[in-house]
């Protein structure tokens, strides 16, 4: 028997519904005692396509949020990002700005998605830039929500399989690789917004397929921000004997938008002119295409150990124009990224016997090879004037790691793991005017040990404790600068936590994490091209999730809500702002749903989210108070035979119609804080038909 079934016929027995599997701070796999998973004298290796999944039920020792298909589903999402608000200490800022990247905040790291301060990976092909829009840059509008399987959130640079932009988490998005469905969502919203996603999946003798579709448009409720998108994806597998099996993953991305920009905050709280765009701005906007290729060949050497073999390639096509700031002189650009990936690995997957206990292990390695060719104009109203840059970047990454679960008892059940980064490269400048040439990259390398215990002290009560180390590289150019004689930034978290399943109406998880760097790149004193390894940063917070199952069947109340606290350490450069708060960082963020979720038959929930005050700058001089938002949503669910199912359902987002925005940063060169303002109330009704 697999893990993963274990884990559900516990929960069916012994907890009341199994529906927290899908929200739990852990995934339910990871909460049972060792007993239950090394009961059996002959273990065998579940079902494997993706590096690192024999340890799916070893990660208890770290706070891994899970949430899995169904749950999916039921959010009715066009772009799965807004997933991570299902999860504690977790936020979405959203830009609202057509196909660019969404930022999001995890682990009291605020530059998740847009910038460098998280790792996001879907079916092992790193979603990350290395150079482009911004280090780390990551767009999630190429992935269909209706094609995912699940989606791990990792908390912290706690996870061996991956290095560069790791320190905050990891978003980690697996699509179905196997089963007979179809699955069809159709839906209609506020602002001429149609989504139309399909997924399907069947097994013709040993050629498995899953493909998908994703149509979307919208006007968008501010003017100029107009959005089209279309996603189309596929894997097909074909099993060479029952021990091999060959796949090949493609997927395609196009999209095309008009940008509505930002705008002051004189404007964002004028009624009449929220929804319009700055004064002086000129007609943003973009357009991407993105391609992806991976071949997959898995190897069952035997019922323990199962090698797997990879090698993808992506290209990607990125043009943006945009205009920053609001008086006379402020200039739009035009922004054009061509970048493509070649990246190759393997990796061992196992679960053995040590000491007479289960082992579950991965140990490989990968080539990763990015290269990017970045180029800028002025330009009016998207008309170019003049190019200012033309430059060409080459990053080669090469990386091990190995990572090992033993369950040695209930009560000790140590987590093991270690990862080396190397990097290197190159950047051509040819820009007009400069002076031009090549520059080798410097050699980075790092080698993070992660550590972690886990302990079921007594039926359900779970502890878990970890220390876990990470790595950021130098930011942009500044990698290329031969004469910057500094290392990697340093990462460490901490982390103590806890899980409650003793009573059967009651799920709770509660995680404590202190995270620190040091060694950050500062130019001392600003100007004299003297880099150093000094600066200090504290980031701490409490994250918990209480969900109570109430006598009524299926109603349940939930809580999920987070504290943070953040403090700059030392920063010579600015000796001013030591102590201070790290801005953009929100004292609070929380969520409390009621839900009603019948399997046929009416259903609804209600939920508020709220966000606390936040500092918008490194002087803690200017602040953001926060907004709280209510969100509603009302269903019809029928089945039929055969496992068919059919839901309606009308979705109310902003319902009392809150004047807020989800992305406010300040600008010291201007003295202006930036809005990017959310929707007024909205609506969107649909219907979801599986079978």
């Amino acid at each position: 028997m697999i893990a993963r079934q274990k884990c559900r016929a516990y929960s069916l027995r012994k907890l009341r519904p199994e529906k927290w599997m899908t929200k739990s701070g852990l995934a339910l796999c990871a909460l049972l005692p060792a007993a239950n998973v090394h009961a059996e004298e002959n273990v065998q290796l579940k079902e494997i396509t993706v590096k690192g999944e024999a340890l799916d039920a070893g990660q208890g020792a770290f706070t891994v949020n899970v949430i899995e298909r169904d749950e999916i589903h039921d959010q009715h999402l066009e772009q799965p990002l807004r997933l991570i608000e299902q999860v504690p200490g977790v936020d979405l800022g959203a830009y609202r700005q057509g196909g660019v990247a969404d930022v999001f905040t995890i682990r009291g790291f605020t530059g998740g998605g847009h910038g460098s301060d998280a790792g996001v990976s879907l079916d092992g092909i790193t979603l990350n830039q290395g150079e482009s829009h911004s280090d780390g840059y990551a767009d999630t509008n190429l992935i269909i929500p209706l094609e995912l399987e699940r989606m791990n959130i990792y908390k912290g640079p706690v996870s061996a399989l991956y290095g560069n932009f790791a320190r905050g988490g990891v978003l980690e998005f697996h699509t179905r690789k196997r089963g007979d469905y179809q699955n069809f969502n159709i839906s209609l919203g506020s602002f001429n917004t149609f989504d139309a996603q399909a997924a399907a999946g069947g097994e013709f003798g040993n050629l498995a397929t899953n493909v998908a579709v994703q149509s979307y448009d919208t006007e968008g409720w501010r003017d100029n921000s107009r959005y089209t998108k279309a996603n189309m994806s596929g894997r097909f597998g074909y099993s060479l004997s029952d021990k091999a099996e060959i796949a090949l993953s493609l997927r395609s991305h196009a999209g095309q938008w008009e940008a509505p920009g930002y705008i002051p905050e004189s404007q964002f709280l004028d009624d009449d002119r929220r929804r319009k765009q700055s004064d002086n701005s000129e007609n943003d906007g973009g357009n991407k295409r993105f391609f992806a290729q991976r071949v997959d060949l898995n190897y069952l050497i035997n019922d323990q150990t199962k090698l797997l073999l990879f090698a993808y390639s992506t290209q990607n096509d990125f043009t943006r124009f945009a205009k920053f700031g609001y008086t006379d002189d402020a200039q739009q650009t035009e922004r054009n990224y061509l970048r493509n990936v070649l990246a190759t690995g393997a990796s061992l997957n196992g679960v053995n016997q040590l000491a007479g206990k289960p082992l579950n292990w991965v140990a490989g390695g990968e080539g990763y090879h990015e290269k990017t060719d970045w180029k800028r104009w002025n330009s009016t109203d998207r008309v170019r004037t003049a190019q200012t840059e033309d430059r060409l970047f080459s990053i080669t990454t090469l990386s091990a790691y190995a990572q090992a679960d033993w369950a040695f008892s209930s009560a000790f059940r140590p987590v093991l793991g270690l990862r080396y980064d190397r990097f290197s490269g190159g950047y051509d400048n040819s820009d007009p005017g400069a002076a031009t040439g090549h520059q080798d990259m410097n050699e980075y390398s790092h080698i993070s040990p992660k550590l972690g215990l886990r302990s079921s002290i007594m039926d359900g009560i779970e502890l878990r404790a970890s220390a876990s180390n990470g790595f950021a590289l130098p930011d942009g150019e500044a990698k290329y600068n031969d004469s910057l004689n500094v290392d990697t930034v340093n990462y460490w978290q901490y982390e103590v936590g806890m899980t409650i399943t003793a009573h059967s109406d009651f799920f709770i998880d509660a995680a404590y994490f202190i995270l620190d760097s040091s060694d950050e790149i500062m130019e001392v004193p600003a100007g004299s091209d003297n880099f150093k390894n000094i600066g200090e940063t504290r980031r701490s917070g409490l994250e918990a999730e209480l969900r109570y199952f109430t006598p009524i069947p299926d109603l349940e109340l939930s809580l999920i809500t987070s504290m943070f606290d953040s403090e700059v350490l030392n920063n010579p450069e600015n000796t001013a702002i030591e102590g201070n708060k790290i801005s953009g960082l929100p004292e609070t963020i929380s969520t409390a749903t009621l839900q009603y979720k019948p399997d046929t038959g009416w259903g609804g929930k209600i939920s508020l989210r709220s966000i606390g005050e936040s500092y918008l700058n490194d002087t803690n001089t200017e602040t953001y108070k926060g907004y709280n938002v209510v969100n509603a949503g009302l269903f019809y669910n029928a089945r039929f035979d055969r496992g068919r199912t059919l839901r309606w359902y009308l979705d109310v987002n902003n319902a009392t119609n809150e004047e807020y925005a989800e992305a406010v940063w300040y600008s010291a060169s201007a003295d202006e804080t930036n809005y990017a303002p959310a929707p007024p109330i909205s609506v969107t009704t649909g219907i979801a038909f599986n079978y």
